[in-house]
């Protein structure tokens, strides 16, 4: 490309783009730069400048500009800056890697991992605010949960097994704890527990846990009384 068409301070033609990858996988960063003279291109993870060397590789290709990092671990994650930098002036454009391990890509609802910040920018300068969306990842349970027959006075605990925080519901309504309605947390499991069960207990109650649900009902039946011949 002809660098007389984009003279001055440098420009970002393309930027790189932020993604997720899993453990062991390699990841390119690649952006087009452009600018008169000849820009100083420089990279960054977390404001720390990397050099080309043993996983991280750097490439220029005319106008584009290329970081590889290979055999990536869960370290790689983090915020990566292209500074593009000459006699007229300076630019540069941010990306977040998010390394997670196979379990984690599992993909559901997006989230924002980094939003765009305020930045200050010199007067004919270039700046570029950029975001990384990602789908939220699905928390597998590690124990389900079971249909549950109690009768009537008498307690019953929902249980079951996952490594975060969890929401229930009955009948599709957020449980709010109380005396006799609670959640209980202890190691990985998280249990629900309902103190003297009435017939208004019974129905069906949800587990929700980042993105994942565990649906199942509550039987509350009449107690049974013996009796005396």
């Amino acid at each position: 490309m002809d660098q007389n068409l984009f003279g001055g301070a440098p420009r970002f033609l393309t930027r790189p783009k932020a993604f997720s990858v899993c453990v062991g996988k390699d990841a390119t960063l690649s952006c087009t730069i452009v600018g008169s003279p000849t820009p100083l291109i420089t990279w960054e993870k977390d404001k720390l400048k990397l050099t080309s060397g043993g996983r991280f590789k750097t490439v220029e290709d005319g106008d584009v500009y290329r970081l590889t990092i290979y055999d990536l671990t869960l370290e790689d994650s983090g915020q990566y800056m292209c500074r593009a930098k000459n006699s007229v002036g300076e630019a540069y454009a941010a990306v977040t890697l998010k390394v997670g391990l196979p379990t984690e890509m599992s993909q559901k609802a997006p989230v924002f991992m980094v939003k765009p910040a305020s930045a200050r920018v010199v007067l004919g300068g270039d700046v570029i605010l950029s975001y990384f969306l990602v789908p939220e990842p699905k928390v597998p349970f590690r124990r389900k949960l079971q249909d549950v027959e109690v009768q009537e006075k008498t307690s019953a605990t929902l249980m079951c097994e996952v490594k975060t925080e969890v929401k229930w519901y009955k009948d599709g309504k957020l449980l709010i704890s109380s005396r006799t309605i609670y959640s209980e947390a202890k190691g990985n499991t998280r249990q629900l527990v309902i103190e003297k069960a009435e017939k208004s207990d019974a129905g069906e109650y949800t587990c929700e846990a980042g993105g994942d649900k565990l649906v199942f009902k509550i039987f509350v039946t009449a107690p049974c009384f013996g009796l005396w011949l």
